[in-house]
Parts: C-alpha cells; structure tokens; sequence
C-alpha cells in the first residue's frame, strides 16, 4: 500500500520473538521479560527513524457531507455516508486545541509523531493485565489510523505499519497542519465526524461561540465515544470532561477557577443529529436525481453518488420556499376532506427553466414516490386529457395549417393503421358544424382534434412533444392528440413553458449552482433550444388559451390578469389536470387517486373536471404568488410582427381613403385586404328651370245677344 513500509515491516519481523505479529503479539511479548520489550521497541522506533522518506500515497480523502439550500439559502437537507464539515486549523478555537491536547496527548508539539515514553507505559500495563487496557497513540498516530487503517484489525503489524507513517506525517505536514486533518477526521458520536459538525450535533451552534466546557467535554468524548456519550452516560462524561478541564488547568492552558467553574457547568447537550431530510423531501430528492445525472461530477453513476455523499458538495436550488408554502396552502385550500385525491404541482419558470415550487405528494413518510415526476408502481406519469391539445395545435401550425382551418367537429369512428377502431367523443365541449382549430382549442372540441391527428399523423404530433419539452416516450398513436399517453407533471410544465417563452425550449432543472470544496462552481447545463416553434405560433396558441379562461372550459382559473391554460379530463375522471400560465409563470396541476385512475365521480359532491378542483389549485396558487407583481400582457413577437396601418371601422389594411391607426400584428393575422374605398358620391342634380307659363288662350269674346222668352212647358 505504501512504499517504504515493506522495509521497516521485515524489520519488525526480524526483531519480534519467533517472527511473531498479528494475533499472537501480545502474548509473545507477555512472556519475554520487561527490558527486552521496551528494548523491542525502542528498537522498532529507531528503525523507523532510519527509513528513507515514503509517499503518503494511501491517504483515504476524507468523506465530507454536502449540503442542499434553497434558492435564499434555507438549509434544506444534508446528504453523506459521514456527516463531517471541513474546517481550517484558523477557524478552530483555541480552547478546542488546548483541550484535545490536555485529553490526548500533552506532548503533541514537542514529538515526532510517536511518544516513546506512552508507548512503554501502555506495553508494561498492557503486559501486566494480559490485555490491550491502554493506549500509547499519539494524535498523528490517531490520525493515520482514522486515515489509513480504519477497518483494519489491531496486529503488531498494522502498528508497525502505523507507526512508520506517523513519522513520515510529522516529516511532512506542520502540527497544525496535523491538528487540523485530525480534528476533522475523528469520530465523536451520534453520527457526527469533526468538530466542525460534533458542535452543531451537540450543543446547537456554530463553532465560533464554543465554550470551555463544551471543548472539554467535546475533547472527553474522541477516547471513546460510545462510553462516553453525555446522554446515554451522563455520569461517565462528566468525570471524563472535568479529567479534561483540570488537565487543562494542570497544563497552563486554563486557570484553575476557570477550571473549577466549568467543572460546575452542565453538560448541557441536546443531541440534534439532522435528519437525512429536514425540509421539502419531494424536491429534495428531485435535486438528487438530477446531481446523479450530471457526468461532469463522475463519468459514472457510482461516482456522481461519491460526490454527492461524500464530496462536500454545495448545492444550492431553485427553491423559493415561500412559493413553496403558497403552493403547499393552494392544495390543501382545496383538498382538506377525508378520502380526497391527491394533487402534484409545479411552478417554474419559462425564462430560465428554474423549478420554482413543486408538490409531489402530501406524506414523504407514507410514500416517496413524488407524483409531480411519475406514479405509483412505476410509470412515466398520468394520462394528459385535453391539456395535450395545444401541443397538437402548435404541430398544425408549425406543419403550415392555419389556424382558421375548419374541421368537423362531431364524433367520429375510424380504424386506424394498426386496424383497430378509435371512436372519439366530446367530453368537455360540444360539436356540430365545422370549426376552426383556434375555437376548437378554446372549447376543447375532441371531434376537432382527432381528426387533425389524424392528418398530421401521430408521429408528427409526438415529435413536437419532445421538441416543447414532454420528455415521457409516447406511443405514435392518434390517440395522443387526446392525451392518452402518460406523461407528468413536470413534462407539461415544460411544454406550457415553452408557449410563455415564445416557442424556445429551456430545459427545467431544480439547481442553481453546485461548488465543490476547492470552490469550483458549475452551473446546470440545460438544453435550450430556440424555434421549437415559431414565436408567431406561440402567440397564436397563447391567445387562444386565454380565451379557454375568459369564456371556455377554464373559467374558473380567472386571475384578474393575462393568463393562458387548458384544462385536460380522462374519460373514466380518473386524471384531472389544469396547465397555464402568464407571461412569467407556468403551474400545472394534477389531481388524482395516487393509487391507480379511480374515477373520481364523487368528490366534493361533483364529478372531478380539469375545470374543477385543479383549476382552483392552479388559480389560487397563482393569485399568492403573483400578488404585488406587475401585470404583463402577451405580447406579440417582434420577430413574426409587422406594423401596419389598419382600418379600425373594417378591420383590414387602411388604404388613402381610410383613417388609419399604426398597429403591431402577427404577419399570419395581417388582413390581404384594403378597408373598402367609400361610395362614390352621386351627383347633386342641377335644378329644373321653371317653365314660362304659356300665353293665355283668351276664349274669344262673344257678344252676347238678347236673352230668348222661356220656352213653354208643357
């Protein structure tokens, strides 16, 4: 194992009884007399001293904790196989130093590594009780067990071997140096390795306000610490402790009133060993698996876990905690009766792929399997139900359809290429007369729907999924397009978070940053992949979807400010979901029985809607954790835009005629049209002349004549 040691142990051999070592040391030595031992040993020692120098080339790397924060720090767990926390011999207290050296080895500084006056007396009292009773280890001895031969048996041999690379540590390492890598090696209890974590587990606080006491009885507990535990043997650690403070005082390192009155104090501890999760264990090991996935901290899987738990790693999230709480209270607000599904949540965000808050269940005890990544038994997740459907809208756009392009939207009955029938309904929606795909969207129209997958064809739509971000493998069926693959949680957040980002893909990740010991410091390397659709696209789906708030299946998310969702339902009410967001955040929420799809047909007194229970997580969510934000619009991209000016009475491009406004649109929504040119004016008619009236025709004058006499009657 090391160079060097080979020699001294053929030494040792040669100068032992009979070749003797391992079991049979002791007794070999028992039965030689006294001055022949020590003469043994010296022996043993001055072969030490005369080797050539060795490489410490076996040194185990010390197995260090690795911490996990949340975004603003809040501790969150510590994961290791050995909960240690380096410290640097400055940070150590000199208490701390005085006390380790009163209670195990007083002439630390002044020795080479080994003390040949302890050694002679833990032989002689070792021989005289016909059993190892005493110890003559110095702490660089301690130290290179801890380091060297911590599973190995207790042979002549294996102290041989220790002793030789004591003395070569001295040779190259300061006593502070030495002092430093002991105290952070040795054992103290309670599953607490160093100083640095012996003080938090016991006493509660940092090392900077330890006492002298506390170094004490701290300093008591490194000789044995199961014998020595302050609460299984509180009696034993108090005499061992005041051992300790009146060397200390004995030694010059204290007064002896300080001794006294530190003999007085209580031992004053409460073990407070940190669970393996202190906070968020959903989250938590969401950050776990993804640490184990990263291959810059190990080309292995093996060695990625060495990292994590014995790599002192420094893991801070993407964690909001309050965010978190208000996601917590958001389910609870809703589901709070005896017997009521469960509900997964996430929130991240679009820009950036942080994972903001995340419920994976309500009891980490009862079951870790974190239902906003998977499900029960195995699986990739949930059925989707409708929340598909913009994931289908955005492969028809980007395969050049338009989003004014009418389907039938009744109920349809087909085979499809692997011969069997898919017969589709309308669960959400209606159907009738020939729709658009963007008022299909809104209503949920399944008739729609199924029959632009099967135009687009499966393997079209199941493509975009993954390009947005769905990363469960799903089947090229049609029936996709109606969500009848499973997917999670987590996939439709990033999907919905694609459309917020205007058609670029960000990889989600639960890390913010991860520093290594030596201050390294990588950040998350996460897929972004821009124009997974066109950003014109994106808008058009997002316009849409907040039409699904305002007057579809969604209403019941209204926020009182831009947002955009979907809502998605199982046939057998199984599955429940709610996926939206507005310009800066994206929630999807699952509800179901983690157990199995167990229709949920009877909860709360109603039948279990995407436009239900999730839909009211999802808002009531939203609503805490947007509070005190700016209200942002959906903005039309500049990149699919044009300005132009348009009519506001038609509607369509304004022409010399029309009164015209500058108006930003998408180039897919701009008019071909002019606003109509107005009516010609008709022409006012020039006015009839009155005509002259004729010259009077005078009748001609006639002269009258006598009257005639009356004729008779008779």
């Amino acid at each position: 194992m090391l160079r060097g040691s080979a020699v001294f142990i053929a030494t040792i051999r040669s100068r032992a009884p009979n070749g003797s070592g391992s079991g049979r040391a002791l007794s070999v030595v028992a039965r030689v007399r006294r001055p022949a031992s020590l003469a043994l040993v010296a022996a043993l020692v001055l072969g030490a001293c005369s080797l050539e120098p060795m490489d410490l080339e076996g040194e185990r790397p010390l197995a260090l904790r690795s911490t996990i924060r949340a975004a603003d720090g809040t501790l969150l767990t510590r994961v290791y196989r050995e909960n240690r926390a380096y410290m640097a011999y400055g940070r150590i207290p000199r208490t701390m130093v005085d006390a380790v050296i009163s209670a195990e080895d007083s002439r630390f500084f002044s020795h080479g590594g080994f003390d040949l006056k302890a050694i002679g007396r833990a032989l002689l009292a070792n021989m005289d009780e016909g059993a190892t009773v005493q110890g003559g280890s110095t702490i660089t001895q301690q130290y290179v067990k801890n380091t060297y031969f911590r599973e190995a048996p207790k042979t002549l041999e294996r102290k041989a071997r220790e002793l030789r690379i004591a003395i070569e540590v001295e040779r190259q390492y300061s006593k502070k140096e030495i002092l430093e890598r002991y105290l952070n090696t040795v054992y103290f209890g309670h599953g607490a390795y160093g100083l640095k974590t012996a003080v938090e587990t016991f006493f509660g606080h940092d090392v900077d306000s330890l006492s002298v006491h506390e170094a004490a009885l701290l300093a008591a507990m490194i000789k044995s610490p199961s014998l020595y535990d302050p609460s299984d043997h509180p009696r034993n650690a108090r005499q061992r402790r005041n051992y300790v403070l009146d060397r200390m005082a004995e030694l010059g390192h204290i007064e002896a009133r300080d001794a006294r009155r530190s003999r007085r104090a209580p031992l004053g501890v409460t073990p407070n060993s940190p669970p393996l999760t202190l906070r968020q264990p959903y989250f938590v090991e969401a950050v776990k698996r993804e640490i184990l996935a990263d291959k810059r901290l190990g080309r292995t899987e093996q060695g990625r876990a060495r990292a994590l738990y014995k790599g002192g790693l420094s893991v801070t999230t993407t964690l909001r905690p309050t965010m978190q709480r208000m996601a917590s209270d958001a389910v609870e607000s809703v589901l709070n009766q005896p017997g009521d599904p469960a509900a997964a949540l996430i929130a991240l965000d679009p820009h950036t792929g942080e994972i903001l808050s995340m419920v994976g269940g309500s009891d980490f005890s009862t079951s870790q399997v974190n239902l906003a990544l998977g499900r029960e038994g195995g699986g990739s997740g949930r059925q989707p139900g409708s929340t598909m459907k913009p994931i289908v809208a955005a492969a028809a756009l980007e395969a050049g359809l338009s989003f004014d392009e009418t389907y039938e939207s009744g109920p349809l009955s087909t085979v499809t290429p692997d011969g069997s029938t898919w017969t589709v309904g309308n669960t959400e929606g209606g159907g009738g007369p020939p729709l658009p795909i963007n008022e299909a969207l809104v209503d949920s129209v399944n008739g729609v729907f199924a029959r632009l997958a099967l135009d687009l064809g499966a393997g079209a739509i199941a493509n975009q999924a993954e390009l947005m971000g769905v990363g469960a493998p799903l089947p090229t069926v049609p029936s996709i397009a109606l969500g009848s693959a499973e997917v999670s949680v987590l996939d439709m957040a990033a999907a919905y978070g694609t459309l917020a980002n205007g058609g670029t893909a960000i990889e989600p990740t639960t890390i913010r940053s991860v520093e290594t010991p030596d201050g390294q410091v990588d950040r998350p390397r996460q897929r972004v992949t821009p124009g997974v659709l066109a950003p014109g696209n994106a808008y058009l789906i997002t316009k849409a979807l907040e039409q699904v708030i305002e007057r579809g299946t969604g209403t019941a998310a209204r926020l009182g400010r831009p947002a955009a969702g979907k809502t998605g339902t199982t046939n057998d009410y199984g599955d429940a979901w709610f996926v939206g967001y507005t310009p800066d955040l994206v929630t999807a929420v699952w509800v179901g029985y983690p157990q199995g799809r167990i229709p949920m047909t009877s909860v709360h007194g109603i039948h279990v809607v995407g436009g239900s229970l999730p839909a009211q997580i999802w808002r009531n969510f939203m609503s805490s954790a947007l509070a005190g934000r700016p209200v942002r619009q959906f903005l039309p991209p500049r990149s699919d835009t044009v300005e132009v000016r348009i009519d506001p009475v038609s509607g369509l491009l304004a022409a010399p005629w029309c009164k015209g406004k500058m108006k930003r649109m998408l180039r897919q929504e701009m008019p071909t049209e002019t606003c109509p040119p107005p009516p010609s004016p008709t022409p006012t008619p020039s006015p009839t002349p009155t005509p002259s009236p004729p010259p009077s025709r005078m009748p001609p004058q006639v002269t009258p004549g006598p009257t005639p006499a009356p004729t008779p009657t008779r």
